[in-house]
């Protein structure tokens, strides 16, 4: 299965030309659904790459729903076809709801919460988990009209972060990433109606019971463990979201929406 196209020049990554090379042969029979393919070894031997080429090749393959790798069976291939779909395709987390740049949290209180019921339901966390609070409105400018409320909270051991919310544009799971050292592996985005309760509704200069879109995004590290849940009301008319997808074939590379 060895391809002289691997040995060429190219910027394209390696792994990206290992896994075109095998979709060829599966697209092409000469490997069929149902055969096992040869083993990481063999296969960097063939082609003439790392180990960690042939299992980013694999991954994408398997991201395209053309291979199954089970521990003691090997890979197999399951499909002589990609499937499409539409995707959205971020660089970053921050991307998924972008805020104006000029804009700051202006903190209004913080400490540390027990989660009730309903509190747990919105977090997606079991009832009695500790967490520290942030509550916050999101102004375009210092005494400028405020795009929302935001109730953002961290595990109790990175309360310090309060300090720097709103100093500077960063994002605050980005700061988490650079002063307690996590890192966000997966990012939860639920978006939902509602009504702006009494009081919050002074603060953010709107009539209670006017129309909100509230956005909670939780962010999971590397170790499965959430460690930020961000709770964002807007009112209605001081906010868009819109996102652009386009067809084609779901990559694993940089962060994606569906």
């Amino acid at each position: 299965m060895k391809n002289d196209r691997l040995g060429q020049m190219t910027p394209r990554p390696r792994y990206l030309q290992l896994a075109e090379d095998l979709i060829g042969e599966i697209r092409d029979g000469r490997l069929s659904v149902g055969q096992t393919l040869p083993g990481e070894f063999e296969l960097c031997e063939s082609y003439g790459v790392s180990r960690h080429t042939v299992r980013e090749a694999l991954r994408r393959l398997e991201e395209l729903g053309l291979i199954t790798r089970q521990r003691g069976v090997g890979t197999v291939v399951t499909a002589s076809d990609s499937r499409e779909s539409y995707v959205q395709k971020v660089r970053s987390p921050a991307q998924l709801m972008q805020y104006p740049p000029e804009s700051r949290l202006m903190v209004i209180s913080s400490g540390e919460v027990v989660a009730d019921r309903v509190t747990a339901r919105l977090l997606g966390c079991t009832s009695r988990t500790r967490w520290y609070r942030i509550r916050a409105i999101r102004q375009l400018r210092p005494g400028g009209a405020a795009i929302a409320w935001s109730d953002i909270y961290v595990l109790p051991e990175y309360a310090d972060i309060v300090a720097a919310v709103g100093r500077q544009s960063t994002p605050i799971y980005e700061l988490l990433e650079q002063r307690f050292d996590e890192r966000v592996a997966t990012v939860q985005v639920d978006l939902f109606a509602g009504l702006i309760t009494a009081d919050r509704a002074e603060l953010l200069g709107v009539a209670a019971g006017t129309p909100s879109l509230s956005v909670v995004r939780r962010y999971t590290g590397r170790n499965k463990r959430v460690f930020e849940v961000s709770v964002s009301e807007h009112p209605a008319g001081r906010y868009t979201y819109s996102l652009e997808l386009h067809r084609g074939w779901s990559s694993g590379e940089g962060w994606a929406a569906g």
